[in-house]
């Protein structure tokens, strides 16, 4: 199926303008169904372009515990607009549509990772920090959660992330066993690990390697990459703050005003 290059406008100038007012477009839509991945990278490439902010990185998406036999992996691109905030300090839950947090391990390149094929030893050898990361996770979409596509194509349900203190990446560095609590107003929200996110945040970020390749793209080097929620989100609300604790990469936190 084929999709014209005034539809991908279409469903671009929808989800801009929603990212902008703050008002959710429904689902499903009747005026334009995303028929296929390529539609959908595309719709993404083009909001993309419209922010026009330096790239900062990717985050993964459907990278945490699937269900037998689904695979919901995908990527977002995101954009120096996309890092908000520092670690302990203020964001403004207005910037937001339908807000979420949860805690990340990220990873930041050295070198420019490219091509298929990767395993944990080559995609190890391109690294230079591991980061605590607290994903802001939002959606244009009235409804969630959307299809793959619809997901894709709203950037992975984008909405920005805050850093802590960049770990300086050491051979031999297992974040499988990396584990995290996460908190919201002091009290646990939530547990896991580095081997929740596709058994290793090295294979995640070997995969989006490979998936990159296939639209002709590579992560360059200084590209962060934050692998996926590990714990289940927490709604974000103003006055809350909401705190992530790693075993050996340290913490980062945000308060939502």
């Amino acid at each position: 199926m084929q999709c014209s290059h005034s539809a991908v406008e279409m469903l671009r100038d929808r989800l801009w303008s929603a990212e902008q007012t703050r008002r959710v477009i429904r689902l499903p839509d009747d005026d334009f169904v995303v028929p296929h991945e390529v539609a959908a990278y595309a719709v993404q490439d083009a909001v993309f372009e419209l922010r026009a902010s330096p790239l900062l990185g990717f985050k993964l998406g459907g990278t945490v515990r699937p269900l037998p036999g689904e695979d919901r992996r995908s990527y977002g691109t995101l954009s120096m607009w996309h890092c908000t905030g520092q670690d302990g300090g203020s964001v403004d839950v207005g910037r937001f549509t339908q807000p979420c947090v949860e805690p990340e391990i990220a990873l930041r390149l050295g070198r420019e990772l490219a091509g298929e094929g990767h395993d944990r030893a080559s995609v190890a050898a391109h690294l230079d920090a591991v980061l605590p990361a607290l994903e802001i996770a939002d959606t244009r979409y009235a409804a969630f959660p959307a299809s793959l596509l619809d997901n894709i194509a709203d950037n992975s349900s984008s909405g920005a992330v805050v850093f802590g203190e960049p770990v300086a990446w050491r051979s031999g560095r297992d974040l499988r066993a990396e584990t995290v609590r996460f908190l919201v107003d002091g009290r646990c929200a939530g547990e896991g690990c580095g081997a929740d996110v596709m058994g290793d945040p090295l294979a995640a970020l070997g995969w989006l390697a490979g998936r990159l390749a296939q639209n002709g793209r590579v992560l360059p080097a200084g590209a962060i990459v934050i692998t996926g929620g590990i714990t289940p989100s927490s709604v974000a609300s103003s006055g809350r703050v909401y705190r992530a604790e790693f075993s050996s990469i340290g913490h980062v936190e945000l308060r939502f005003s």
